[in-house]
């Protein structure tokens, strides 16, 4: 089966455990791109484990058959907002980390189709011991037949 692209928006704490474990596990450091405002967290990340790193977070999304938004709940709505277009171009897998954030809100914004997945990484993860609870909407798998717990059950 092909390696997904996977884009994280956002590089923060969570999103360095996350990317952390899928590269220790095997996942392949040139399938991962990761966005956010701060260029000294996306240098550490690129030099740490070699993934690809943008400010453009369009153009991340535009190329990754997954999405992860981890970014802080109060910025995501905006956030979303933005990357809609291309995530429904794509029809990208989107998967929040962000707390409190309901699926509703986050189809309002992406829109209804988009297949999301509500993630709960508790802060063990970030040593890579900790346990995730998902929550899959019901929109429809995307084209090649992965179901959203499939695609997520490696990493998540």
């Amino acid at each position: 089966m092909k390696q997904q692209t996977i884009g994280f928006i956002g590089g923060g704490n969570m999103a360095h455990a996350l990317i952390g474990g899928l590269v220790a596990d095997g996942f392949s450091a040139q399938k991962i791109w990761v966005t956010d405002l701060d260029q000294n967290k996306l240098a550490e990340l690129k030099e740490q484990f070699h993934v690809n790193t943008s400010a453009d977070n369009q153009s991340t999304v535009a190329q990754c058959d997954i999405v992860v938004l981890a970014v802080k709940p109060q910025v995501l709505a905006g956030v979303a907002k933005d990357i809609a277009a291309a995530v429904q171009a794509r029809k990208s897998l989107v998967v929040s980390i962000a707390a409190g954030v309901r699926a509703a809100d986050l189809q309002r914004w992406l829109g209804e189709e988009t297949a999301i997945v509500r993630c709960m990484p508790n802060t063990p993860a970030l040593v890579k011991t900790g346990a995730t609870a998902l929550y899959a909407t019901p929109a429809p798998a995307r084209a090649s037949g992965n179901p959203p717990k499939a695609s997520c059950a490696r990493w998540a």
